[in-house]
């Protein structure tokens, strides 16, 4: 698979489009957009090799991207990112490449959330170095303004809602060995997943396509645990062959496999989930010590994010064979875009949840 860099008369026409932002999108393509902390969105055609095919100028250089989400009955994309004590949301139009807006919605900081399908509604985590927030903010999608808050310990942190929207799972960094649940049209918790072991602070999460299985990685945990929601609690404790604990955990969208980032290694551990106990069947081996990692929609490739801030490649994977077969820049905060018509047809995710939903593994 080539290289992602460009040759002059490339790198010619992303200058002009930095400096004149809101080309139309093609009629049909799948693309990743993919947000840096120097204030850029990178796009890359999956089809293509994964070529970059323009830069979007998004925020003044630079800040701690924490986060990305979008909807497609809005055609919005939406980056979360902290700078100078204060935490941004801003909002892309996906159909034009404007800036909407970019609000100040949190002092100090804000961390990755996510939304409601519908695009109505972002779930924005108050920051996992906030001791001092008990709460996660509810904030209306279109305008950017904060409509309620969901009561939380502090230091909230990772958050999805369910594919069917009517839930939002929320991890935070207090150590309180729980996941938290809340009923989307209530904003209010109405369950508590616990039994988590270890230290108690919880470590990246993914959910699958019902909201019935939770996986989560757990600071102090070489491996990761498997939780049921119906019963409200850990089934399965399932740890890596070798390594150490890590951050960034995925479900295959075919909820197959689950995808499990190593600490300490440039390794993903992969666990095939049609067993009970989950096994691990491969050890991928990555450019960098990963810390994030997410899939295409379809699950054909795997994006695996090096070490944060430290300019590392992001790793794409080819799912089926587990190798290496390109690089993005450095990016964990990135997700699919599919265009169909001109418009908006279908948008994935910066958490590797599951989506074969006729079948609860």
């Amino acid at each position: 698979m080539r290289s992602v860099a460009l040759p002059l008369g490339c790198a010619l026409w992303l200058s002009l489009i930095l400096a004149f932002p809101g080309s139309p999108q093609d009629t049909s393509a799948q693309l990743i957009y993919a947000a840096q902390d120097d204030g850029t969105i990178h796009v890359y055609d999956i089809n293509d090799h994964h070529t970059e095919l323009k830069v979007i100028k998004l925020f003044a250089c630079c800040a701690d991207v924490r986060g990305i989400a979008a909807a497609a009955p809005t055609q919005r994309l939406y980056v979360m990112y902290n700078r100078d004590g204060q935490g941004h949301v801003a909002s892309l139009d996906l159909t034009s490449d404007q800036v909407l807006w970019d609000h100040v919605l949190h002092v100090p900081g804000v961390d990755r959330g996510n939304m409601t399908p519908d695009g109505r509604t972002l779930y924005v985590p108050t920051w996992e170095e906030d001791p001092d927030s008990p709460y996660e903010l509810v904030v209306d999608a279109d305008s950017g303004a904060e409509k309620g808050r969901i009561t939380l310990p502090p230091r909230s942190h990772d958050t999805i809602v369910s594919l069917d929207g009517q839930r939002v799972f929320m991890e935070t960094k207090s150590q309180t060995a729980s996941m938290y649940v809340a009923d989307t049209a209530s904003n209010t918790v109405i369950q508590t997943l616990g039994g988590y072991c270890c230290s108690g602070v919880l470590a990246p999460f993914a959910i699958n396509a019902t909201a019935t299985k939770v996986v989560n990685q757990v600071n102090d945990y070489t491996g990761f645990q498997l939780a049921d929601v119906a019963s409200g609690d850990v089934i399965e404790f399932v740890p890596f062959a070798s390594g150490y604990g890590g951050h960034g955990i995925a479900w295959t969208p075919d909820e197959t496999e689950v995808w499990a980032d190593d600490g300490g290694l440039a390794v993903v551990h992969v666990f095939d989930m049609k067993a009970l106990p989950p096994r691990e069947r491969e050890a991928v081996t990555v450019s960098n010590v990963p810390h994030w990692l997410t899939f295409s929609i379809d699950g054909r490739y795997a994006y695996v994010a090096g070490r944060k801030g430290a300019g590392d490649p992001t790793d794409v994977i080819d799912s089926a064979t587990y190798q290496r077969v390109g690089s993005l820049g450095p990016s964990e905060d990135l997700l699919e875009v599919d265009f169909a018509a001109g418009s908006v047809a279908a948008v994935g995710n910066q958490f590797g949840i599951g989506r074969y939903a006729p079948h609860d593994h």
